[in-house]
This record gives structure tokens, C-alpha cells and sequence, in this order.
């Protein structure tokens, strides 16, 4: 198991890690989830060893990595550059952190085969890796860092340099890797869906912070603070003023709501609070009149026909905010929506 205590890390003065702890237990992938600046490669980097912290400690099965050089702590690396040798073949490069290893001959030959399979590139052993599509680069380089049977893999943005569907279809082959080999990850990326769609458990950084940890349902369930949930992509939210706890009510400029929360946070009669309005839970109610508890009004501004529905952008009362709906709507109409409890959060 590794465990990360207390990391910290300064650049130029300025605090870039701030007193980082998480732990990766055994078969389990974690995501790194943050924008650009928030610490999450630094942090992979230090836990490989390829840069030092200046405070707290990495450990594996309990034992400090710090006196242990990079080749010799068992971790696999993969970046969003890929990093492969240019002048040798697909063999070659995935046989690299074998020869670190002193592995040769059939033996080397036989683990670079079952990793090419692993990553379905059979075939491609003998081929120069310049001859290949970006996707299948990615490819070799996963199988490269899957062929030393690492304890731990560690994979920053590997998919960054992918148009969507491609990053799609890879993201779908690395959980199934994953998920065969069993091996524990760190899987570190700015983009939401990708962390969703991979990790066990995400953490989410902010500022060299963790902010939030936890099973992708519960983080977008429940993000920790309005700036967690605009940054997954949440961003209709309203200023309001805690009016009842039982059931707990919000008035804000647009209304009065019912609202769900974290079951474990408290709240206090006439708290300042943020309410977040569920683009997915809405529906169009019958009539227009005065917005009661749960309901919404606005005229359309926008509408962007979605496989999985209409995207449509309203103005109420001088806020901008998004909802996809089921049935369609016209720019210019007034309409209103309906907002069940799960469709609106206390934050």
C-alpha cells in the first residue's frame, strides 16, 4: 500500500504542495482530479522520485522511499508525451524496463509479447514506433510501463494529446487493464469525465489542497464548495439564506427551495449559503405563474439540440443558468421548471 503523509513543496518561493496526504490501497485506482497548477503532477513526481519534497514522507508497506532511487522503488510511469524511443522498434521499447531489470533473452521476449497483448498490439513487435498512430503509441507506452510488473503504475494525462473519440475508446482499454492486472494507480488529469470514468476514487486538488476525496457518484453528489462543483462542471448556483432546517429550505433571489445536503454537514437558520440547481433533474412544468418552492422561472436564451437531450441556456431575472430537458423548447419562450429535492443542493 503507499501512503502519502504531510507533502509539501515550494516554487519560487511560493507554496506549491501544501501538507498532502492520500493513501493507494491494493488493485485500487485513484485519480488526481485538478485544474492546471493545482499540484497533482508535482505530486506524482515526487512520489516516483523524480523530484523532492520538502516536507512529510512517501511510503510503501510502511517503508520511507526516500532513500530508494527511482529504478529501484517498483513504480511504472506514463506520460501524455509518451516518452518512446524513436530509433528503436515497438519491441525495443517496451523490452527497456526489462533490460533496467537485467531481464533478457526468451524470458524478456515472452513478457513483451503477453504485454502487447495486454494492450492489443499483437502484430506491431517489429514495426518503428514513428510508423504508428498517436493512439497506438499510446499503446506501446502503456504496455512499456505495464511489461516490469510495477507494484504501483503511475499515468500523468495519458491521454491529453488524443482527439475525444480516441481518448474514449483508450480510456475504456486502460480500466480494462487495470481491472486484469490488478496492479494499483494514480492516474492524474484536469478532465472530469476521464476521472469519472476511472477512478475508484477521486482527489479532487485545489492550490496544492485536497479538497475533496472520495467514489465518483458521492464527489458529484456532494461536491465539497460551490468552487468543487463549478469546476465538475456544476455551475448553476444561487447566493441564498437558510430559511428552515426540517426540511431545510433556501430563499434566494429566484425563489424559495427545498434542498437536500451532505448528510454530514450542519446548517443554521439565516446561514449564507450556495444552492446548486441540478442541470439534469428539471423539468418543464405546466403554466408559468409565480415560482413556488422547487419551481423555476426564465425565458429560453439558447437551445443545443445533445444526444442525451436539449441543452437549454435560460435567463431568469438576469442569471444565466443550463438545464438539459427531454422535450424541446424555443428561443424566446417563457417557460418554467419544476425542481424535485434531488435536484437541488445545499452547499
Amino acid at each position: 500500500m503507499l501512503e502519502v503523509q504531510a507533502i509539501t513543496k515550494t516554487y519560487e518561493g511560493k507554496p506549491l504542495l501544501r501538507g498532502i496526504s492520500l493513501t493507494v490501497e491494493a488493485g485500487e485506482t485513484i485519480c488526481l482530479l485538478g485544474a492546471s497548477g493545482s499540484g497533482k503532477s508535482t505530486l506524482l513526481r515526487i512520489i516516483a522520485g523524480l523530484e523532492e519534497a520538502e516536507g512529510g514522507q512517501i511510503l510503501w508497506d510502511g517503508v520511507d522511499q526516500a532513500p530508494i532511487p527511482v529504478h529501484q522503488r517498483g513504480f511504472g510511469l506514463m506520460f501524455q508525451d509518451y516518452a518512446l524511443f524513436p530509433h528503436r522498434t515497438v519491441a525495443e521499447n517496451v523490452a527497456f524496463g526489462l533490460k533496467m531489470q537485467g531481464v533478457s533473452g526468451p524470458p524478456a521476449e515472452r513478457r513483451v509479447d503477453e504485454a502487447l497483448e495486454k494492450v492489443h498490439m499483437s502484430g506491431f513487435a517489429r514495426r518503428r514506433v514513428t510508423d504508428l498512430s498517436g493512439g497506438e503509441q499510446q499503446r506501446v507506452a502503456l504496455a512499456r510501463a505495464l511489461v516490469p510488473q510495477p507494484r504501483l503504475l503511475m499515468l500523468d494525462e495519458p491521454l491529453g494529446a488524443l482527439d475525444r473519440g480516441l481518448r474514449e475508446q483508450l480510456l475504456e482499454e486502460l480500466r480494462r487493464v487495470l481491472a486484469e492486472t490488478a496492479i494499483p494507480a494514480i492516474y492524474v488529469t484536469h478532465d472530469q469525465e476521464e476521472g469519472f470514468a476511472i477512478a475508484d476514487r477521486l482527489v479532487l486538488l485545489r492550490e496544492g489542497r485536497v479538497v475533496q476525496t472520495g467514489a465518483p457518484p458521492e464527489v458529484y453528489r456532494y461536491p465539497a464548495d460551490a468552487e468543487a462543483a463549478r469546476f465538475l462542471g456544476l455551475t448553476n448556483l444561487l447566493a441564498g439564506e437558510v430559511a428552515a432546517l426540517q426540511p431545510l429550505t433556501v430563499r434566494t433571489s429566484l425563489g424559495i427551495f427545498q434542498a437536500e445536503a451532505d448528510p454530514r454537514r450542519a446548517f443554521a437558520l439565516g446561514q449564507r449559503v450556495q444552492v446548486l440547481l441540478r442541470p439534469l433533474h428539471a423539468q418543464l412544468s405546466p403554466g408559468a405563474d409565480a415560482a413556488g418552492a422547487g419551481q423555476l422561472d426564465g425565458r429560453v436564451v439558447d437551445v443545443l439540440f445533445r444526444p442525451e437531450g436539449f441543452r437549454v441556456t435560460l435567463d431568469c431575472a438576469g442569471q444565466r443558468l443550463q438545464f438539459l430537458l427531454t422535450q424541446p423548447v424555443k428561443a424566446g419562450e417563457a417557460v418554467s421548471l419544476s425542481l424535485p429535492l434531488g435536484g437541488v443542493l445545499c452547499l
